[in-house]
């Protein structure tokens, strides 16, 4: 256990230190998210892993430089498992498309997440033991890439609601390459 809050405080530091190095003097905080996840689900893969995933995200303002690619927002999160299994820390680019607005009151409206980055875990690289094989993922590398879609209700500018859904691999890059999923839903509040 000492192993491993060892290796997050690691990973930790290194995925705060990766967008706070990269990002202009024109980027600050945009948006907090706080979630909660069914942790490693069966959509589009197989379940090993129990427990739940508390979640928190923080978005940054997207700076000039990525106005060419649709001017995605940086983002660094991480989700902690409620049963012991596997933590993540994440960063990406997040970009957002709105639509359906001023649904049911002027500023209110539906919107559309896709993430695309890098996530780091403490979870098992390969699973060699057969009782260890029947409750614990193994993810190959300790670094994966990591894909999160979204669709979400804004009932103001500040306040959000969204269904999250995410998922972390290898993409066959490791000779193991399991995978995770999470779904669940999380609560933004926009600065």
């Amino acid at each position: 256990m000492h192993h491993y809050c060892i290796t997050l405080a690691g990973i930790a530091a290194a995925v705060i230190a990766i967008p706070a190095t990269a990002l202009a003097d024109d980027v600050a905080f945009d948006e907090i998210r706080l979630g909660m996840y069914k942790h490693d689900v069966s959509i589009l893969g197989h379940q090993k892993e129990k427990g739940e995933d508390v979640g928190v995200e923080i978005l940054f303002t997207s700076p000039a430089v990525l106005e060419k690619i649709a001017s995605p927002r940086p983002i660094i999160g991480g989700l902690v498992n409620t049963a012991g299994q596997t933590d993540q820390l994440y960063t990406g680019l997040t970009w957002t498309w709105d639509f359906l607005q001023d649904v049911l009151t002027g500023g209110d409206g539906f919107y559309l997440e896709g993430t695309l980055g890098f996530g780091l875990h403490n979870g098992s690289l390969s699973v060699s033991e057969p009782a260890d094989s029947q409750q614990d993922k193994s993810l190959g590398s300790r670094v994966l890439f990591r894909e999160d879609v979204d669709i979400g209700y804004r009932f103001t500018p500040r306040w959000s609601l969204a269904i999250s859904y995410n998922h972390i691999s290898n993409a066959n890059l490791a000779n193991r390459n399991e995978g995770l999923n999470d779904f669940g839903v999380r609560v933004g509040f926009k600065f």
